[in-house]
């Protein structure tokens, strides 16, 4: 039997729970599903591992159509991706198919047979690379909670402006960092945090998020995400290699028997 991975991102949960029972009836794979509500948590799921399938709605609390697919692309480019939507919604699941997606379903009139074989048809895709895939799962370094992050105040009291520090816990929910700043409780802050994932496996991406702090003890603060957007940053650039200095051959002066040595220039 074989086995394989999928990322299931949809707020609707009874019918997330139809269409895994269907996965479930096939004998010949087991998949394995991972669930998640919030498209930021998906995109933390894929930075976490890798996945063989990604199954979501286009229209999340935090996604909005076209654009849902665009980051999930963007943060596992080589993994298939079939979406859901609603029949009020279906030009946006057709428009989905010719962005890349693998296939679409209506929530309105989902066949759950229909359903599985897209399913199976895009694990059957998946498995002719089955060997570099397993090699790439287990290679494949974990999300590291620990990213630098920046904020500021956005509003009045401004007890402390800004500061740097590095994250310990983020979810769609909240983001846990450290600090020694005096925030307080309801101040809103603009948070930067430096993405793992990169656009196109090439530029660099920030998470910049909006919330309220919740609380600060013992110099850690929790703030909750009210809405967030993903940024293009600049990379750091290279350091600069060191030229060696060419010493040039001493030069012999006017005066005779007396040897004095020419100016350094640089290469």
């Amino acid at each position: 039997m074989s086995e394989y991975s999928l990322l299931f991102i949809s707020a609707e949960t009874g019918t997330a729970d139809k269409l895994e029972a269907a996965l479930r009836d096939d004998q010949k794979h087991a998949v394995e599903c991972t669930r998640v509500d919030a498209l930021f948590d998906g995109l933390r799921a894929i930075q976490d591992r890798s996945f063989d399938l990604v199954v979501s709605d286009l229209f999340l609390p935090d996604g909005h159509g076209l654009a849902t697919l665009s980051h999930l692309q963007q943060h596992a480019p080589k993994t298939p991706v079939i979406v859901l939507c609603h029949t009020q919604d279906r030009d946006a699941g057709v428009t989905a198919v010719r962005k890349g997606a693998h296939d679409f379903f209506c929530y309105e009139d989902l066949d759950t047979e229909s359903f599985r074989r897209s399913i199976l048809s895009a694990l059957n895709a998946v498995e002719g690379e089955g060997a570099h895939r397993e090699s790439d799962r287990r290679t494949n370094a974990r999300f590291d909670c620990h990213l630098a992050v920046s904020y500021q105040t956005m509003e009045k009291p401004f007890l402390s402006g800004e500061g740097t520090s590095e994250t310990l816990n983020i979810s769609s929910k909240g983001i846990l960092f450290r600090t020694d700043q005096p925030l307080e409780a309801g101040q809103l802050l603009q948070i930067s945090v430096d993405w793992p994932a990169r656009l196109e496996n090439q530029i660099p991406l920030k998470l910049v998020a909006e919330g309220r702090v919740v609380r600060n003890l013992s110099g850690v603060a929790a703030v909750t995400i009210e809405k967030y957007e993903f940024r293009t940053r600049r990379a750091k650039p290279p350091a600069a290699a060191k030229v060696p200095v060419a010493a040039k051959s001493p030069v012999v002066s006017k005066a005779p028997g007396t040897v004095a040595p020419g100016p350094a220039r640089t290469a």
